[in-house]
């Protein structure tokens, strides 16, 4: 049964925003405890428990929601063989879960900054490490909704197209290890400390978990070895990776 691209991206749009709508909430929320005050923004206070709160919800429900897509990458990897004859856009589907968490990390993930709140593209990147950050995951995840894109059209070719995949998920491990709320160190009183540091570690297991994510994909995508076993073993380390954003926590 042949499926029209139109429907489908209504479907995904609706799926998009499904998605989003904890997250535009609790965005609200944040804006309403003292995230941003016109055209000035405010720092997080470690002193109000309300914002922080705030703060550390809407942080949560990111990572939730990025988890969430890891997680049916995973799962899609494994069925792939059974569902691609049979339901063909299916393999575009897997594409759309990668560019679906990059679209709104970009957009919604920092509130008070560029694109959509009042610190500026100048600002964030001369000031704020922690958004650019953000945003370069953002572009990292679009990137490889393209190059899975590609895949599936039978573009990837040559062996440089088809490192892209790996490369970028080993950027992205490698981020992991520099990203932390230690920007906001200052002031912080002992507990807020130990929570930087589970955070740190969480992001240590994320990294870790991409490192193995990247060298299986690579070595499947080129076929050194067992070109099925390490589809398999991607796809767990997918499902892995999106249960422990999932669970994560600050």
């Amino acid at each position: 049964m042949n499926h029209k691209p139109i429907p489908l991206i209504l479907q995904l749009w609706i799926l998009f925003l499904v998605l989003a709508v904890p997250g535009l909430c609790l965005r609200h929320e944040m804006e309403h405890s003292g995230m941003t005050h016109g055209s000035q923004v405010s720092e997080p206070s470690y002193q109000d428990p309300t914002q922080l709160e705030a703060v550390k919800r809407f942080s949560e429900f990111n990572h939730h929601f990025a988890g969430l897509c890891v997680l049916l990458v995973g799962l899609l990897t494994l069925l792939e063989p059974y569902l691609a004859d049979r339901f063909r856009f299916m393999r575009y589907f897997w594409c759309a879960l990668f560019w679906i968490p990059g679209v709104y990390l970009f957009f919604l993930s920092d509130p008070e900054a560029w694109p959509v709140g009042p610190q500026s593209l100048h600002y964030v990147l001369t000031q704020n490490a922690q958004v650019v950050q953000h945003k370069v995951f953002s572009l990292l995840l679009l990137g490889l909704g393209l190059v899975e894109y590609l895949r599936v059209r039978k573009k990837l070719q040559t062996m440089w197209t088809i490192a892209l995949f790996p490369v970028m998920a080993a950027a992205g491990a490698a981020m992991l290890l520099f990203h932390s709320s230690a920007a906001h160190a200052a002031g912080m009183d002992a507990a807020a400390h130990l929570a930087m540091q589970k955070i740190e570690h969480q992001h240590l297991g994320f990294a870790v978990v991409g490192f193995g994510i990247a060298l299986t994909k690579a070595i499947g995508d080129t076929g050194w070895f067992r070109p099925r076993l390490m589809q398999i073993l991607f796809a767990l380390l997918m499902v892995l990776l999106g249960g422990l954003l999932i669970a994560y926590t600050e």
